[in-house]
């Protein structure tokens, strides 16, 4: 099994991951700066993204 420092850095990574499938499948570059819908979708993702991590760290400094 994992330890804690070691589910904390799968979660982590696995955000990571979420985010760049989102990302990618947003588009290229030009396309994202060209549309205000997408960039607000992908700033909206990356709040929720941010959010979940400082919850997982909440969640990690109560497993110790």
């Amino acid at each position: 099994m994992l330890e804690e420092t070691g589910i904390l850095s799968v979660i982590l990574i696995l955000l990571f991951v979420f985010y760049l499938v989102i990302r990618l499948g947003a588009g290229k570059k030009k396309d994202i700066a060209k549309s205000p819908q997408i960039t607000s979708y992908l700033s909206g993702v990356r709040i929720l993204i941010i959010i979940l991590a400082i919850v997982a760290l909440i969640l990690w400094f109560f497993l110790n």
